[in-house]
C-alpha cells in the first residue's frame, strides 16, 4: 500500500496558472514601486508613475510572448469579472472616503454638468465624429449604434497624472472639479456603456419613446445608487455609535470595509450602480460614522484604503501593458482610426468651455462675489481628459459581448486600449510643461503632490479659516447649502454621529448664518497671539497678588511659581 504525502504541494494546471499570475503580477509591483521611487528622487517628472507602469507592462508581455510560456496569453489578461469584483471598488471607496467634502459640494453643481450634461456631449460627439472616419478607414464602417458603444466607453476620464502634478498652491476649486467630473462621469460612462450595448439586442426596439425611457431609466439608476450608498453608510454610522468592542479598531476597520463592498453588492444586485453606490458610501461613512471610530481606526482607515487603492490601480495599469501584446488577435491596432480617435476625444472635451464658460456668464449676472473660472483653468480641465482604468476595463468587458460582430470587437478593443495609452503616455509627458505654459505651475516646481490633496481632503481641515472663506466665496447656491448645513445638523447627524468635534457639509465660519444647535457648539479655536496675550495678563495679575509690582523677569517668574506651589499646598493640606 503507497500513500501521498499531503504536504507534497501537488497543484492543478489552474491553481499553477493562478500562482504564476500572482507572483509575475506582484513582483511587477515592486520593480515598478522602486523605478518610480527613483525617477521621484532624481525629480524626472517628465514621465508619469502610470506611465512607467504601463510600459513595463508592455515590456513584460513582449518577453511573455516570446518565451510561448502560455500560448494563449490567458494569465496576462484581464478578467473582467476580476476588474468589477476587486480591483475597482477600493479606487472608488478611497476616493470618497477621503474626499474634500467642502469643496466637494461647494462645486457641486458645475461638477454634475460637468459628469452628466458633459458625459453626454462627449459620448455623441465622439460617436458620430468616429462614424464618418471608420467609413473613410474601412470597408465594412462600424455602424452607428457601435459607433456609441465607443463612444460611451471613452467617454470615461482618468486624471490622475495631471493631479498628481498639480503643485500645493494650486486653487483648491480647480483640483475638485477636475476630480469630481472623473470620478462621477466613470459611473456615467457604463451606464450609457449598457445601455448602447443594449441598443444592439434584436428584442430591442428603436425609437423616441424606448429611447426616453431609457433615458429615465438611467436616472433612476443613478438615484437608486445613490440611496443604497447612503443607506448602508447610515446603518454602519448608527452601530458604530453605540456598540463599542474591546478590540475596536480591529473590529471597526472590519466593518468599514465589509460594509463598504455591501454597498457596492447590494447596488449590483438591484441592477443599480456599484461605483455610484460605493463613491457616495465613502462620501457619508467618512462625514457621519467617521466621528464613532476610535482613534487609531481613524488613521489606520486611511492607510488602509489609500493602501488598498494604490495596488489595484497599479494592477489595472500593468494589465494594460500587458494587455497590448496579449490579447493577439482580440486585438486590431489601424494607425489612422487610432489617430481619429484621439482627434475624436479632443474635440469631444469641448464641452468644458461650453459649461464653464456658461458657469462664467451666471457668476456675472449674480455679481454675488464668487470669482470665475479663468481660461487658463479651463484650458488645463479640458486638457486633463486622459483615459484610464474604466476605459480599459469595458473595453474588455466589449470583447466579451455576444452580438457584436468579432472584428469590430477587436477593433473598437484595439483602438480603446491605444488611445488609453497614448493619452496617458503623451498628454502625461506633457502636463509639466502644459502646467507652466498655462500658469498654473512655475518652472522648476512641477514635483508631485496628489497625496498631499488626497491627505488635506481625508482630515477635511481645509486649510484653514482664510482658504474656508476663499472655498465659500466661489460656492454655488449658497442658501442651498445654509440649508443643507442647518438640516443635517440639527435632524441626522445628532442620531449618527457621536463626536461633536466634527466637521459640516460646509464651514460655519462662512455663513454665519447656519448655526449648529446649541447643545453641538464647538468652541472657536483662539489665535496664537490672543492666547499669548492672555497668559501674559494673567501672569501680571499674578505678580501683583504676591507683591511683584507687575515683574515679569526671570527672577520674578520664580517667585510667582513658588507661591503658586506654596498656595496649591495649603489648598491640599486644608482639603
Amino acid at each position: 500500500m503507497t500513500y501521498s504525502d499531503p504536504f507534497a504541494g501537488h497543484q492543478s494546471e489552474g491553481e499553477h496558472a493562478l500562482f504564476i499570475r500572482a507572483l509575475l503580477m506582484l513582483s511587477l509591483i515592486l520593480v515598478s514601486m522602486n523605478i518610480n521611487g527613483f525617477l521621484h528622487k532624481i525629480k524626472f517628472h517628465y514621465v508619469s508613475e502610470t506611465a512607467v507602469t504601463i510600459l513595463l507592462g508592455l515590456i513584460v508581455a513582449m518577453g511573455w510572448t516570446t518565451i510561448s510560456y502560455d500560448t494563449t496569453n490567458s494569465d496576462i489578461q484581464l478578467n473582467s469579472d476580476f476588474f468589477y469584483m476587486v480591483l475597482l471598488p477600493p479606487i472608488i471607496f478611497e476616493g470618497g472616503y477621503t474626499l474634500q467634502r467642502v469643496s466637494f459640494f461647494s462645486n457641486i453643481l458645475t461638477i454634475l454638468s460637468l459628469a452628466f450634461a458633459g458625459a453626454l456631449y462627449s459620448t455623441f460627439i465622439c460617436s458620430a465624429l468616429m462614424f464618418f472616419f471608420s467609413k473613410l478607414v474601412y470597408d465594412n464602417p462600424w455602424s452607428f449604434v457601435e459607433s456609441l458603444v465607443f463612444g460611451s466607453l471613452i467617454s470615461s476620464t482618468d486624471p490622475v497624472t495631471v493631479l498628481s502634478l498639480l503643485p500645493p498652491s494650486v486653487d483648491r476649486r480647480l483640483y475638485m472639479i477636475i476630480f469630481g467630473e472623473s470620478a462621477l462621469n466613470d459611473a456615467v460612462a457604463i451606464i450609457l456603456y449598457r445601455f448602447f450595448t443594449g441598443l444592439a439586442d434584436p428584442k430591442m426596439k428603436l425609437g423616441i419613446g424606448p429611447f426616453i425611457t431609457s433615458v429615465f431609466a438611467s436616472a433612476g439608476v443613478f438615484f437608486g445608487s445613490f440611496l443604497v450608498g447612503i443607506a448602508v453608510a447610515l446603518i454602519f454610522a448608527k452601530i458604530t455609535k453605540h456598540v463599542k468592542m474591546e478590540e475596536g479598531s480591529v473590529y471597526e476597520m472590519t466593518m468599514l470595509i465589509i460594509f463598504a463592498y455591501i454597498s457596492y453588492l447590494l447596488a449590483d444586485v438591484m441592477e443599480l450602480t456599484g461605483i455610484i453606490s460605493i463613491f457616495f458610501c465613502g462620501i457619508a461613512m467618512a462625514h457621519y460614522a467617521a466621528g464613532n471610530l476610535s482613534e487609531d481606526a481613524r488613521k489606520a482607515s486611511k492607510v488602509t484604503l489609500r493602501l488598498l487603492a494604490f495596488m489595484c490601480e497599479t494592477f489595472i495599469f500593468l494589465y494594460l501593458g500587458l494587455g497590448l501584446l496579449s490579447f493577439g488577435e482580440k486585438a486590431t491596432y489601424d494607425p489612422l482610426i487610432i489617430i481619429f480617435a484621439l482627434i475624436a476625444i479632443l474635440v469631444s472635451r469641448t464641452h468644458v468651455f461650453i459649461i464653464l464658460g456658461i458657469k462664467n456668464l451666471l457668476i456675472r449676472h449674480q455679481n454675488d462675489g464668487a470669482t470665475p473660472i479663468p481660461f487658463n483653468q479651463q484650458t488645463l480641465i479640458w486638457f486633463s481628459g486622459l483615459r484610464g482604468a474604466v476605459a480599459f476595463a469595458l473595453g474588455v468587458t466589449f470583447l466579451e459581448h455576444p452580438v457584436f460582430d468579432a472584428n469590430v470587437k477587436a477593433s473598437i478593443f484595439g483602438t480603446t486600449v491605444m488611445v488609453v495609452v497614448l493619452t496617458v503616455l503623451v498628454i502625461g509627458g506633457l502636463t509639466p510643461y502644459m502646467l507652466v505654459w498655462l500658469g498654473v505651475s512655475e518652472a522648476g516646481h512641477g514635483e508631485e503632490h496628489g497625496d498631499e490633496h488626497a491627505e488635506e481632503g481625508g482630515d477635511e481641515e481645509e486649510g484653514g479659516e482664510e482658504e474656508e472663506q476663499e472655498l465659500v466665496k466661489d460656492a454655488e447656491n449658497k442658501s442651498i447649502f445654509v440649508w443643507l448645513q442647518n438640516f443635517d445638523s440639527t435632524y441626522i447627524r445628532p442620531h449618527f454621529t457621536n463626536d461633536k468635534e466634527v466637521d459640516t457639509f460646509v464651514p460655519k465660519a462662512l455663513f454665519p448664518k447656519a448655526t449648529l444647535p446649541a447643545d453641538l457648539e464647538t468652541p472657536k479655536r483662539k489665535s496664537m497671539g490672543s492666547r499669548a496675550s492672555e497668559s501674559y495678563r494673567s501672569l501680571r495679575k499674578k505678580s501683583m497678588e504676591v507683591g511683584l509690582d507687575g515683574d515679569l523677569g526671570e527672577s520674578g517668574l520664580n517667585k510667582i511659581v513658588q507661591k503658586s506651589a506654596e498656595v496649591n499646598k495649603d489648598k491640599f493640606d486644608i482639603e
